[in-house]
């Protein structure tokens, strides 16, 4: 959980996307701590983060606290600047607060893709 003011200027040195948020939390992964699946292409480490920021997504909202998934910075550096060990990624950055009134998501994010664009049947 990041708070301090030390803190919080290191995440807007990564992204301007905190918007003012007075909690960020940095949600990351040990990538010596992950299942490997069968086949060893690929690990568990970025999807068990991400259920883990869903839920805490979610929990803010139930809790009336806005929040916005953020993942736009450089994850290897901004886990060097908070002092992360090595083993830890930072899958994404969670900014916790209370919007300003009047605000609202930008226009990409209402807009959505045909079916047939994203999705594949398998037969």
């Amino acid at each position: 959980m990041i708070q301090s003011e030390e803190g919080l200027a290191k995440v807007d040195k990564a992204t301007p996307c905190r918007y003012g948020a007075p909690t960020v939390l940095a949600v990351a992964f040990d990538k010596n701590n992950v299942f490997v699946y069968p086949g060893g292409k690929r690990n568990s480490g970025a999807e068990d983060a991400a259920i883990v920021a869903t839920h805490m997504l979610l929990a803010a909202c139930n809790a009336g606290v806005d929040s916005c998934w953020l993942n736009f910075f450089d994850p290897d550096e901004l886990a060097k600047e908070l002092g992360l060990p090595e083993n830890e990624e930072i899958l994404m950055l969670l900014d916790l607060g209370y919007a300003a009134e009047g605000t609202k998501p930008l226009p990409p994010h209402n807009s959505r893709k045909e079916l047939s664009e994203t999705v594949s049947y398998v037969r």
